[in-house]
């Protein structure tokens, strides 16, 4: 009983399915894994990536040219500005505008489930059957929870990653290599979308090398990823934009959590139930591909590089579960096919019949479907306080913005990380900010550091205050830097919550205006 690859050319062997189960049963599945997906993407909080994408989707529209230069910041920025969400932010504006936040939510609902429709029909390429497909969405759709806080150029990403693997599988199956001439045009798409592009490109490439190294064709690949690695230069930056992404996959960001190992979430208190949700994940395909000896090297190189990545950088998971999502199917396969056929658990299943199972289906897909509503699904929600939970600490200085507007404060600001695109989309042109999420795409590295060690209350903090001088300051109250700023006599405080304190200096014009 085992699942095995042919040895020299042609297509690899499959595993062919038992008995359909009935279509109610099926049917009940399904509905119940789409309430289950839906719920997990019914997170409501903003990203504050969002709002550097909404305001270049401004700029993009109203300023009548292309923005090569950033326009946000007040410190030294890189020039050109390589913007790789650039596309998103073009088409997040208009929708925002046309619908709120409601459009945006139902563009994110719309490419979950369009990805996990990928990865189902992926795993049905592989001949697995619809009960067992099913099973294994319900294994990996914790990827819907990580990958897709409202909203991020990431769900463009996930969807075109998922497309690529069906496309790949597709061809690889059937022999019909034209399909794979659908990548190139999707490269130029996903490139000037989101820089998870190269994701796509490394995967063609690790099927190229696996084909080969199995003995059956590979050229279709190794000349598709030539080509659609070409295709990638069409963009408003050319070559320029190789040059920045080299520089951007390789640094450090010591700074953003998503860029941390699994093993220092865990350390931290906000990845654990990530880290055992991923043991448990290994585990399950661990078994099962050594139950039915699956001897698939393509699927296994593409599975332990992207498991690696993911242990390494924690936002690098969601590719290990999509793949996971598509080649676990086919083995769970052979393993319902054995225990369905096990005559104690048949005369079990008699003995319940399908009254229990309807029962306990519907009250789950209730319970969901109350949980969905009550979240308002569709809204943004914009934290102006830090909340009491584990996990992201993601808030917005609503307070202090307030207060700006309502005293007509303008001038260059210094703000923290999180807050600095949202700020820019909210209070552009009258305010500048130091640094934002925008990062490497816009601040040199030394600048970046040196705003870092101000942020975090570092010996030499003062020198990024003394280099790029701002005429306000708005920090975390509970920062380390709020304590130093607190104690300088050229600063005043004017605003306090328990989330942020606004600090402006004494010889500032606007205090002047603000004690009139």
């Amino acid at each position: 009983m085992f699942l095995a690859l042919n040895s020299g050319k042609g297509t690899p062997n499959t595993i062919s399915g038992p008995r359909q189960p009935g279509l109610p049963y099926n049917l009940g599945l399904a509905v119940l894994l789409l309430f289950s997906a839906l719920e997990r993407l019914a997170t409501t909080k903003a990203d504050p990536d969002l709002w550097g994408y909404l305001a270049f989707g401004r700029l993009f529209w109203t300023s009548g040219h292309f923005p090569y230069q950033d326009i946000f910041s007040y410190t030294p920025t890189l020039s050109p500005w390589v913007y790789h969400e650039w596309l998103t932010g073009v088409l997040f504006y208009p929708l925002y505008q046309a619908l709120g936040s409601a459009g945006l939510q139902l563009l994110k609902f719309g490419l979950g489930l369009v990805t996990l429709g990928l990865v189902y029909m992926t795993a049905r390429r592989l001949r697995a059957n619809v009960l067992a497909t099913i099973v294994g969405l319900f294994i990996v759709q914790g990827f819907l929870t990580m990958g897709y806080s409202p909203v991020r150029a990431q769900v463009f990403t996930y969807a075109f990653f998922a497309l690529t693997l069906y496309l790949l599988e597709t061809a690889r199956q059937t022999g019909r290599w034209r399909v794979l001439l659908l990548l190139p045009p999707l490269q130029i798409l996903w490139c000037n979308l989101h820089g998870g592009f190269v994701a796509g490109l490394g995967l063609v490439g690790l099927y190229a090398l696996g084909e080969a190294l199995s003995r059956r064709p590979f050229w279709p690949y190794a000349g598709i990823l030539l080509i659609s690695g070409l295709a990638t230069l069409i963009n408003p930056y050319g070559l320029e934009y190789w040059r920045y992404l080299i520089h951007a996959v390789i640094m450090p960001r010591p700074q953003i959590t998503e860029w941390n190992s699994v093993f220092q979430d865990y350390r931290t208190g906000i990845g654990q139930g990530e880290l055992l949700y991923l043991i448990s994940v290994v585990t399950i395909l661990g078994s099962l591909a050594w139950w039915v000896r699956w001897r698939d090297l393509t699927a296994i190189l593409a599975l332990g590089l992207t498991l690696y990545l993911g242990i390494r950088h924690s936002r690098h998971l969601v590719f290990f579960l999509l793949l996971t999502g598509a080649y676990l199917p086919a083995m769970l396969t052979r393993f319902l096919e054995r225990i369905t056929s096990d005559p104690k658990l048949i005369s079990v299943g008699k003995r319940l019949g399908w009254k229990m199972p309807a029962v306990v289906g519907l009250v789950l897909i209730t319970s969901l479907g109350i949980k969905i509503a009550c979240c308002n699904p569709l809204a943004l929600k914009i934290p102006p306080l830090p909340e009491k939970t584990r996990g992201s600490d993601i808030y917005y200085p609503v307070g202090a913005i307030e207060y700006i507007k309502s005293h007509q404060l303008k001038g260059n600001l210094l703000t923290e990380f999180n807050w600095g695109e949202y700020l820019i989309w909210i209070l552009s042109p009258q305010c500048k900010v130091a640094l934002d999420g925008r990062y490497e795409t816009v601040y040199p590295e030394e600048l970046a550091n040196q705003y870092f060690d101000f942020i975090n209350g570092r010996k030499n903090w003062r020198e990024f205050l003394e280099k790029y001088p701002p005429e306000m300051v708005l920090i975390r109250s509970q920062g380390k830097a709020y304590g130093l700023i607190h104690a300088e006599q050229q600063w005043r405080q004017v605003y306090l919550d328990q989330g942020c304190a606004l600090f402006v200096r004494n010889d500032n014009k606007a205090v002047i205006r603000e004690r009139l």
